[in-house]
């Protein structure tokens, strides 16, 4: 039976702690990197934006970024950061709508493609962005390696201290058989706990690029993080570089 998962959900359930959670991420090193494919004055679409921390610091370095996020709640986020409206942000679930043509970069980034919860869904994604990328466009997508997860054969714990009156658990269970991970976030803070289960339905890499080469789009380049390391065995996550076949 098919995972379902409303797409907004994520954001109304973790919108306020978001950035607290992946407050490690080498920002500075990804801009770098996306800057460099874009070109100067380029324009990019960066599909589930989140809160902006990537679109809107190279909105401020020149490129021309929409950002596509279905939950209003992280939309909000963003524009904080973003008093001057220099993204142009659309509300849209990007499985569905994927804006532009002759757009320069697409980039998918912090396991997002992964959250899209069925293999034909992620596919019909592949292939929405092929038809906006233009001539010498390029996909980004950064995903984790699933080997270490794919391997869990009970529930595992992970905790995330996100302020001195905060601390995240999470709760990693594993579907290996539909290739799902489910995560459960328990927050707990000034005396009140919630939890929102997220679910991912990962791929391994050569699977991915499959699922690319089907949507019309070619693998250029892998590394194991935005400063272009090597991909190897022990990387625990990857950035796969993609464009248009032929």
């Amino acid at each position: 039976m098919p995972y379902r998962v409303r797409p907004e959900a994520y954001g109304e359930a973790l919108s306020e702690v978001y950035d607290r959670m992946y407050g490690e991420i080498d920002t500075p090193a990804a801009v770098d990197f996306l800057l460099a494919l874009a070109g100067p004055g380029g324009r990019a679409v960066e599909l589930g934006a989140g809160t902006g921390r990537l679109a809107v610091p190279l909105a401020e370095k020149g490129l021309r970024v929409q950002a596509v996020e279905v939950s209003e709640h992280m939309l909000a986020k963003l524009r904080e950061r973003d008093p001057g409206g220099l993204v142009d942000t659309v509300r849209a679930d990007f499985t569905e709508h994927v804006p532009g043509e002759n757009v320069d970069l697409c980039f998918i980034a912090c396991n997002t493609l992964f959250m899209v919860p069925e293999r034909e869904r992620q596919i019909e994604t592949l292939r929405k962005v092929a038809q906006a990328l233009g001539p010498g466009g390029t996909l980004v997508v950064e995903v984790y390696d699933p080997t270490e997860f794919h391997q869990l054969s009970k529930p595992e714990l992970q905790a995330r201290h996100l302020a001195p009156d905060e601390l995240m658990l999470d709760t990693i269970t594993v579907d290996r058989v539909n290739q799902v991970l489910v995560e459960i976030h328990t927050l707990i803070r000034g005396g009140s706990v919630s939890t929102y289960t997220e679910l991912s339905r990962y791929a391994w890499p050569s699977e991915l690029d499959l699922m690319a080469r089907l949507a019309g789009l070619s693998m250029v380049d892998r590394f194991a993080d935005w400063t272009r390391s090597p991909f190897t065995a022990a990387a625990h996550r990857h950035i796969t570089l993609y464009r248009k076949a032929g």
